[in-house]
């Protein structure tokens, strides 16, 4: 299965090209998208894991990349924190 989506990056506003900062990468499904996914039907990237689900609306499901901070940049620290506290709140569409 071919599948293609969008990937949202929300960035922090003190990043520069000379001081880059962790992104908050955020990839946006289907719901049969992500049942194909989570069903092996495709596979994203090289990590040998799935993206993680952060939320769900009637139409989509948003996940963060598998090892999106696996370099380690400056601020992934700060991201992990926002992360935990379960910021995304996505709301049904028509």
């Amino acid at each position: 299965m071919k599948a293609s989506g969008p990937l949202l990056s929300i960035r922090h506003p003190e990043w520069t090209a000379e001081d880059p900062r962790q992104d908050i990468p955020i990839m946006i499904f289907t719901h049969d998208q992500w049942n194909a996914l989570e069903q092996g039907e495709f596979h994203i990237g090289a990590a040998p894991m799935n993206p993680s689900e952060l939320g769900r609306n009637n139409k989509y499901v948003f996940a963060l990349p598998a090892r999106y901070n696996f370099a380690f940049p400056t601020g992934y620290e700060e991201v992990e924190e926002i992360l935990s506290g379960n910021p995304l709140q996505p709301f049904d569409v028509e």
